[in-house]
């Protein structure tokens, strides 16, 4: 019998013309594009109902050792975590043992008032309103302590903001209906019926087998960060390969963790309480396409590690992008690469402005998670965000900006005298996420007004 998840998902049938040998080099060359051969790289592979088409390892997995990139290095998943979490909860409410609209103050003891009307799908989707803060350690008891000793950012369910804390949580509730640590319940639940034999769970002191090094690249070079990070939480405490996650994306698709439905719901945008949905399910990223493919997704950022996988339930294909550096950005590598395995590559058509229309762009600009610089080097702008990666920006208009070989554009803001305000960025993958503008702090004509 066919899943049942893609006859949910399935909008229409299509048929993807794949030539292997061309598909290949195209792949390579978006690759190539973005990394060299002497740096840090990752391992990519791209399959379809769970056979692997195409696989690639590039750059080197150790700078220290000369150790090239092999198949089967282990990274660290980051935030990718969360969709184990949330499928931990599914598991248990499939067991009777909790429901997702049940309030967190059933399962967590001497919530504050503010507390009262969040439930485990407002934890799930994002959208309770307990903001992040820095943790002492992992223990529960703290944990909480921590968490509740601030306001709620903004009253529960009313909108979507991205925050570790609230799976932090989800892990302290799984232990306590389970009965059992977080890691050990996602081992014998997940991992070992899964036969995921090559992820692990964070612990700083452990040896990995086949552990890529993480590094950051600076001003002088590249920074070896592997083991750096915060206490490990159920927002993102395991390590795994591209290999270990088409097993588990294979695993969900047929049933073999959570019921079809089940995962169904975690991959349904979550509705807010003025009904507005958003681009999040249930530890995955939902409601998104590519060219017009829906997509579920989901990234990590561990320090120097950062991983992507996507897939595209109409055509059963299955992206993961792991690299072990920071200059690059594993979802924008998924996403090229998923548009070019559906013949619909990623084509915007760049317009030529000259240096000093592009020169009154360069500036810094701000919201709640940082500064970001736009600069201007040989004639091209660049984009970053802090000491992230720098991200060409190429013009497509007047006040209109794309990132090369993505679906993100930057549009900027003016007041009525044409004066720049800031910049907002869209993904046009999810077309219903709009994200307030990123104030513009260094504008000459701001500063000509404060004088």
């Amino acid at each position: 019998m066919k899943n049942l998840i893609l006859t949910l998902f399935a909008l229409f049938t299509g048929t993807i013309v794949f030539s292997q040998t061309t598909s290949k080099i195209k792949f390579d060359q978006i690759i190539d594009s973005h990394f060299k051969a002497d740096e840090p790289g990752g391992t990519v592979i791209i399959a379809r109902h769970g056979k692997i088409i195409y696989e690639r390892t590039f750059g080197m997995a150790n700078l220290e050792l000369n150790t090239k990139m092999q198949p089967g290095m282990v990274f660290n998943i980051g935030s990718m975590t969360k969709q184990f979490t949330a499928v931990c909860i599914l598991q248990l409410m499939e067991h009777g043992k909790l429901n997702v609209t049940d309030h967190i103050n059933k399962y967590i003891a001497n919530c504050p008032d503010s507390w009262q009307q969040i439930t485990i799908e407002n934890l799930l989707s994002h959208t309770s309103g307990i903001a992040d803060q820095p943790l002492p350690d992992s223990k529960p008891e703290n944990v909480v302590r921590v968490y509740a000793s601030k306001p709620l950012s903004y009253p529960t369910g009313t909108k979507y903001f991205y925050a570790n804390s609230e799976y932090v949580l989800l892990g302290y509730i799984i232990e306590k209906v389970s009965g059992m640590p977080y890691a050990k319940y996602l081992k014998n639940n997940i991992l070992i019926p899964v036969g995921m034999t090559n992820t692990y769970i964070q612990d700083e002191d452990s040896v990995i087998p086949n552990r890529a090094s993480a590094y950051v690249k600076g001003k002088t070079g590249f920074r070896n960060v592997t083991l750096q990070g915060g206490p490990g939480t159920a927002a993102g405490i395991i390590l795994s390969t591209t290999h270990d996650m088409l097993l588990w994306n294979q695993a969900l698709v047929n049933g073999r963790v959570i019921q079809t439905t089940s995962l169904f719901k975690a991959w349904t945008p979550f509705k807010l309480n003025d009904g507005k949905l958003i681009n999040y399910g249930y530890g995955w990223q939902a409601g998104g396409s590519i060219q017009g493919s829906p997509i579920i997704e989901h990234g990590g950022v561990a320090i120097g590690y950062v991983t992507d996988a996507l897939y595209m339930p109409q055509e059963g294909i299955y992206v993961a992008v792991f690299l072990n550096q920071r200059s690059a950005l594993s979802d924008f590598i998924a996403s090229e690469l998923a548009a070019l395995f559906i013949n619909k590559p990623f084509v915007i058509s760049a317009v030529t402005l000259s240096d000093d229309s592009l020169k009154r762009y360069c500036g810094t600009y701000a919201d709640s998670t940082g500064a970001r610089t736009v600069t201007l080097v040989d004639h091209k702008l660049f984009y970053q965000h802090g000491s992230g990666p720098k991200l060409p920006l190429t013009p497509c208009g007047i006040d209109w900006f794309y990132f090369d070989n993505t679906q993100v554009t930057g549009v900027i803001g003016r007041d009525p005298h044409g004066r720049i305000l800031g910049m907002a960025l869209i993904d046009r993958r999810y077309p219903g996420q709009r994200p307030p503008m990123m104030k513009r702090i260094d504008s000459p004509d701001i500063q000509s007004q404060a004088r």
